[in-house]
């Protein structure tokens, strides 16, 4: 995130988190690790440093700050202070004096249990014993994905609000048998330091909103539920609404003063990007990508799959609504769900399948989802008939067949690394189907 300052000609940088995620391999010494997960303000002109302010110091959970830094006059104790508002992925709503990166305030805004609080006097948070995983392994409030990400909140200035999604989505860190001094990252691999990806979550594992934020008071004025655990980012009118694009494919206003529920169109595809609003020849429009994406769709297995968008199965728009607009959408299909293919002649190999799970990990999981559960950024392979014939799979994996729709060459992946992979893809398939077909079975 950038965001510029024109009272104090500052630039104010949203920055990453460290990589890997695990502290214990990149930094064993500890320290903060500056300058990740925070916001950065330099002159923007000569670019000299001016001031920081670290959300998550020595970061271990992949918690960074590269989310939207929005800049506003506040009224704080009968006094109007300049200020930069910031919810990040730590799951904390912070409100900082653009001056000097002096912390007013920070409250968490979801569920967090790494932290249970920020110390008002150093801005530091106080963690929670145990939530580095010092003893190898931990399930924290946030995970990974946070409690915000990157979807854009927004502000009105009518309602002293901010409006911005949430979800409460809990993170698994395991680093056992891990060994820092030894650990090498790979290239075209996923490496984190921790264990990640290699199973997929249930539809139901994290629930999510969209809040309208008091910051002067930091608590919710209002909170809205919303379908799966990824919506889109808001848009904010004058006149008293806030738009809001969700996973499950309709596009929302609510009023903006109580969040009712003004307005919904079924766009029938998943949306993941934000609305924006214009003016031509004096009439308003609002418009809005339509097209599920992001990471979510990428590496978020059944809770992303729960809304029926599988990769290539349904066409992507840009919807441009008006008051008086007449227009209506040509026939799309409605949502789509994989089923996983088999061929009960595939002998899948126990121990193949074993040693396939860390290979589909470290170099598939991140575009076909955990636990080969795509969530429709990339072919779900459980699916594909490709995963049946060896010869195919090395014209693609090894020789490149599908460069030009976006799956890479991996020919360091060794012949039979790659029939593991396909033993353990085989393997998982078979497995849903007899999930599937006994939860079809059950009365």
């Amino acid at each position: 995130a950038l965001t510029y300052d024109p009272d104090f000609n500052h630039l104010y940088i949203g920055t990453g988190n460290g990589s890997p995620w695990n502290q214990k391999i990149r930094s064993p010494g500890g320290g903060d690790n500056l300058f990740l997960c925070s916001i950065v303000a330099v002159d923007a002109d000569t670019g000299e440093y001016k001031w920081h302010y670290q959300t998550v110091p020595g970061e271990t959970w992949d918690f960074n700050s590269a989310m939207d830094i929005v800049s506003v006059d506040l009224e704080i104790g009968g006094h109007p202070v300049k200020t930069v508002m910031h919810a990040p992925k730590n799951a904390f709503f912070y409100v900082l004096n653009r001056a000097n990166g002096g912390l007013i305030s920070a409250m968490p805004f979801a569920k967090v249990t790494w932290a249970s609080g920020v110390d008002q006097k150093t801005g530091r948070p106080i963690e929670v014993a145990g939530a580095r995983y010092e003893d190898g392994e931990v399930t924290t409030w946030p995970g990974p994905t946070g409690a915000h990400n990157w979807q854009p909140m927004s502000w009105n200035p009518a309602t002293q609000l901010m409006y911005f999604p949430y979800h409460d989505l809990p993170g698994y860190y395991n680093d056992t048998g891990i060994r820092p001094a030894q650990w090498r990252a790979k290239a075209h691999e996923l490496h984190v330091g921790v264990a990640f990806g290699a199973e997929d979550a249930p539809a139901d594992t994290g629930s999510s909103g969209i809040l309208a934020w008091d910051p002067i008071r930091q608590r919710a004025a209002w909170r809205r539920e919303n379908t799966g655990v990824i919506n889109a980012g808001t848009m904010t009118t004058a006149g008293n609404l806030v738009f809001q694009g969700l996973a499950d494919g309709r596009f929302v206003a609510y009023r903006a003063t109580d969040g009712e529920t003004l307005w919904t169109y079924d766009a029938r595809h998943g949306i993941a990007a934000s609305p924006i609003t214009y003016e031509l020849d004096d009439r308003q429009y609002v418009a809005i990508p339509v097209g599920w994406g992001g990471g979510i769709s990428m590496l978020g297995g059944s809770l992303a799959a729960q809304h029926g968008w599988p990769y290539g199965a349904h066409p992507r728009r840009l919807l441009v609504f008006a008051l008086d607009g007449a227009a209506a959408l040509p026939k799309t299909p409605p949502p789509v769900f994989v089923r996983p293919a088999d061929d009960p002649s595939f002998a899948v190999d126990p121990e193949r399948a074993k040693r396939g799970s860390a290979l589909y990990v470290e170099n598939c999981a991140w575009c076909h989802g955990p636990g080969v559960v795509s969530g429709g950024g990339a072919p779900d392979l459980r699916a594909s008939p490709i995963l049946f014939d060896r010869k195919a799979l090395e014209r693609v994996v090894h020789e490149g067949e599908r460069v030009a729709r976006g799956m890479p060459a991996i020919p360091s992946l060794g012949e039979e690394q790659l029939v593991a992979i396909q033993h353990f893809v085989r393997w998982r398939a078979r497995e849903d189907l007899k999930a599937a077909q006994g939860s079809a079975s059950t009365p």
